[in-house]
């Protein structure tokens, strides 16, 4: 027994002692960590004073949690031992084997927590990520594999060994952590001996009842902060930089968030409803014919990474070299059957209609989902949504081949801004950005004091203001930007300004999307205009998009409805310095293409598109400047109704879950729907494609096999571009 214990420890010493310990384990791991994050970031000091205090709570909220579970095994440990000692010698200090036990099982949760940093020490400087579900899932690789004779030939096996081959590299960084994490439990060790427990000591002679109410009050607020959702703040922060948002985080709650995921998908199960609708080998084959007809398929594990396919795009290139700048503008709920109209005298969007004359815009482009992080997960990953919560909240943990990431390997800086909280309703988009290359995020907490706000964040003015700020800062910069926003105003209850006369008038609309729209449109296009006049869109395409449809259900008949939550416009402008007559002809084009098909199209018109990858949609950017792709689909799921569907040249077809019913209508969703049947030769095919699709995306999906970043490069031969972040990174 160690010589701190040979004189007796009361329990709230072993509560203290041992909870200090925890805390210290996870802040010098975190301390650590930003040695190691300097050299790829510097952050200002505000950026690194919020990300030790954030990290600093959410370790305090751990360290608790962490005491309590020693607590409680102690006790029943303990309780054990003392009843034991009472059946063989009945002595009157059988209340020792309390604390004894108490104090082990802390030294336990120290063994677990040490081990559980180390882990995530070496993770982070290795991926940059905390412990994910990809790192779990490579431990539960090895183990499942260590037994196999064919194990020295897998995947697994020759990724361990490479790197257990690079233990010069990873051996110095190792011990320097082991030592750095040694003096800061000997600090600790010498404080609470010299200090703390003395203190403790004559606090519970002089008031035993105080001393005790006050640890528990203690461990109340450094567990809760008498906060129900404090747990969350570490979530929430407003951290710009991706890099010092995510070594805030806590490891321990990364893995408990993975567990957690993998439990409830179990329970629920999903895999059995899913394989009811088709065998999972029908599904994938199907699936693989619809999304890359002809590619090579080159992995059975990642039964949907496929080869580049299909004639070559446009390519954006400049006798410089340079790459195009991507601004992309997701608007709130912008559905495309509101444009080119007039209500009570009002034009509803002039600048947009004028903008679609001056664009190629696609008037049979679909949402894929009908909700924002649906619409956002299908846009930037190229993966269909599920039906339920989305992927960006459910899977944060897996493994992804994203816009962001894509583009930032190939020297773009890539970054986000938002006018709400990053991770509004527990969402999870901060922390799934921030896995998945986006390299800044700045939300509502970057916004100053004056900015306008309204129910759900700020105003679009407030944000166009930014945003034109950011632009310019990143024109003048070396690189090539990825810049992508979304707006708020035209989210219910639709609270906006009414200092512009035409906002007025439609105030005595009953709709009140309508006066919404009006105000969107107008500080589109003053936020628009204005970077043209002063050159800050030189080099740049634009894109403009609505998240999805209404989120109201508008239309004349049940199907309208049901179909205009996926009915969303998309608009690709080009900087004059980007066109040329074999790269951009405006008009509009009527082929068929959704959220899906815009990061095949945006890396291939960066000249970036990998050889291979998980792309559930097509590279259109052929529709710049001549009719294509004709035989394109759109892929869409509804949480709101339970159904799926796809649009196809002849039309929208929507099968429901809960009725069993294949029903047909025109690209507008304006005509009655068609009932067909599954005898009619025309229809069983397109159920099958439907549910083939469905079932293939959900399974691979929820077991993590969609993209391995291990596995395969994502990188095509001509990135040459430095992906080194910028020292001055501290947005």
């Amino acid at each position: 027994m160690p010589r701190a214990l040979s004189h007796p420890w009361s329990l709230a010493a072993t509560i203290v002692f041992w909870w200090g310990a925890f805390v210290i384990v996870q802040s010098a791991e975190r301390l650590f960590l930003v040695a190691t994050t300097l050299g790829q970031e510097r952050p200002s000091a505000a950026t690194l004073a919020k990300t030790l205090l954030t990290g600093l709570r959410a370790d305090l909220i751990v360290a608790t949690a962490g005491i309590l579970v020693a607590i409680v095994l102690g006790l029943v440990i303990g309780a054990a031992v003392a009843l034991l000692r009472r059946r063989r010698i009945r002595r009157a200090d059988a209340g020792s084997p309390w604390t004894r036990s108490v104090w082990a099982a802390g030294l336990v949760m120290a063994l677990v927590m040490l081990a559980v940093t180390t882990v995530d020490m070496g993770y982070y400087h290795y991926s940059g990520q905390r412990l994910d579900l990809v790192f779990l899932e490579y431990v539960s690789d090895v183990f499942a594999q260590a037994g196999d004779a064919q194990v020295a030939g897998s995947q697994v096996a020759r990724q361990t060994a490479a790197e257990l081959r690079e233990r010069s590299k990873w051996a110095m960084h190792v011990a320097a952590f082991v030592g750095s994490m040694a003096l800061a439990l000997a600090v600790w060790w010498f404080a609470f001996a010299r200090w703390i427990r003395p203190l403790l000591r004559r606090c519970e002679t002089a008031a035993p009842w105080v001393t005790a109410v006050v640890l528990a009050l203690g461990l109340v607020w450094t567990g809760t902060g008498f906060q129900r959702e404090a747990s969350l703040d570490a979530q929430r922060v407003s951290i710009s930089s991706s890099t010092y948002y995510t070594l805030a985080q806590n490891p321990f709650w990364y893995i408990a968030a993975n567990v957690e995921r993998a439990v409830e998908t179990r329970v629920a199960g999903t895999e059995r409803e899913l394989l009811r609708l088709m065998p999972e080998q029908t599904a994938v084959q199907q699936a693989r014919e619809i999304i890359a007809p002809g590619a090579e398929f080159p992995s059975s594990r990642y039964p949907l990474v496929h080869s580049t396919t299909g004639p070559p795009g446009v390519r954006l290139d400049r006798p410089d070299g340079r790459r195009p700048n991507v601004l992309m503008i997701f608007v709130e709920g912008l559905d495309r059957r509101f444009l080119d109209q007039t209500v009570r005298g009002v034009r509803v969007t002039p600048f947009l209609d004028r903008l679609r004359g001056e664009s190629v815009y696609f008037e049979h482009f679909f949402a894929n989902g009908g909700s924002t992080f649906h619409g956002l997960f299908a846009s930037f990953c190229s993966e269909l949504p599920r039906i339920g919560f989305a992927a960006i909240r459910t899977h944060t943990g897996n493994d992804f081949l994203c816009l962001p990431a894509a583009l930032r390997r190939g020297g773009y800086w890539t970054e986000m801004v938002i006018g709400q909280n990053r991770d509004r309703g527990q969402s999870r988009f901060g922390l799934f950005m921030a896995r998945n290359g986006l390299d800044a995020l700045l939300d509502e907490g970057d916004f100053g004091p004056k900015a306008p706000r309204g129910r759900l964040g700020v105003l679009d003015s407030g944000l166009f203001d930014l945003m034109r700020a950011r632009i310019a800062s990143l024109q003048a910069g070396e690189r090539p930007f990825f810049l992508t926003t979304l707006t708020t105003s035209t989210h219910h209850p639709f609270k906006i300004p009414d200092n512009h006369p035409d906002v007025r008038v439609l105030r005595e609309d009953p709709d009140r999307y309508l006066r919404a729209l009006r105000y969107l449109d107008v500080e589109l296009e003053r936020f628009l205009t204005g970077l043209r006049r002063d050159g800050l869109l030189r080099n740049t395409v634009v894109v403009v998009l609505g998240d999805h449809g209404r989120h109201e259900k508008s239309g004349r008949a049940d199907v309208e409805r049901r179909v205009g939550h996926f009915l969303a416009p998309l608009f690709i402008w080009l900087d004059e310095s980007l066109r040329q007559p074999t790269t951009f002809r405006p008009r509009t084009v009527s082929m068929i293409a959704s959220q899906v098909d815009l990061p095949p199209t945006i890396l291939s018109m960066s000249g970036l598109m990998p050889a291979v990858s998980p792309f559930i949609g097509r590279d259109i950017s052929c529709a710049l400047v001549t009719d294509c792709q004709q035989d394109n689909a759109a892929y869409f799921t509804s949480h709101y109704d339970n159904l799926v569907g796809v649009a196809e040249r002849d039309g929208i077809w929507l099968y429901s879950f809960s009725t069993g019913k294949l029903e047909q209508i025109d690209l507008a969703a304006s005509s009655a729907p068609r009932l067909r049947t599954a005898s009619d030769p025309d229809a069983a095919p397109r159920q099958q494609r439907l549910l083939s699709v469905y079932v293939a995306a959900n399974l691979l999906l929820d077991r993590n096999r969609l993209w391995s970043s291990k596995e395969f490069a994502a990188q095509p031969s001509d990135i040459t571009a430095s992906t080194r972040r910028p020292s001055s990174g501290s947005r």
